[in-house]
């Protein structure tokens, strides 16, 4: 089930078309999503009600929570001298496998879609304009004292793709076009049935 689909933003260090085994021995897909504060609004919103959603269920079941700290849903971008940028940054992770109760186990994956809502195997490179559709998992940790919500993405779009030697400046030299559209494309794999409704 998608509870959300972003607006535009910029691709930070994006591992969507494999999996980064750096942090996970299992393999983790992840991207940050840097969003314009204006932009992002209705997404904090939104994501907003679904932690409030998350930790009145969470306190029914355990009341010690409603003592737990709010984790953020986003951070706010700073330059070097710690001035905001008026960018807010979102942070996507979705293991490659996951081991259910009984043992079995469940490879995961992201879907990549063109502007035209096309399958693709495009790299999505950092500094491309994605939009990305997932899932939120709800999360209270006695650890840290913390209630908030983990981003998983099940599918991006791309809007635009971004040289892979040019970064993210790159993207920032061309102006708007009707969009990208993959040059081929094979026939991938849908996480969910209705993803490409998401866009």
């Amino acid at each position: 089930m998608t509870d959300y689909v972003t607006p535009k933003g910029i691709a930070v260090w994006p591992k969507l078309n494999t999996p980064d085994f750096k942090w996970n021995p299992d393999g983790e897909y992840t991207v940050k999503l840097k969003i314009s504060a204006e932009e992002s609004q209705p997404l904090i919103k939104q994501l907003e009600e679904l932690r409030d959603t998350y930790l009145s269920n969470a306190i029914k079941e355990d009341p010690k929570v409603a003592k737990y700290q709010m984790a953020p849903l986003y951070e706010e971008e700073e330059d070097d001298q710690d001035n905001s940028t008026g960018f807010n940054i979102f942070k996507f992770k979705q293991k490659a496998k996951i081991t259910t109760r009984k043992g079995e186990v469940i490879e995961k994956r992201v879907a990549i879609y063109d502007s035209n809502k096309t399958p693709t195997t495009s790299t999505v490179t950092g500094g491309s304009t994605l939009r990305v559709a997932g899932s939120v998992f709800g999360y209270a940790m006695p650890s840290s004292r913390m209630v908030g919500l983990s981003l998983r993405p099940e599918a991006v779009q791309i809007i635009t793709l971004a040289s892979a030697g040019g970064g993210e400046a790159a993207s920032t030299m061309f102006d708007k076009e009707d969009g990208f559209v993959a040059d081929s494309f094979a026939n991938v794999e849908i996480a969910a049935a209705d993803d490409e409704a998401d866009f």
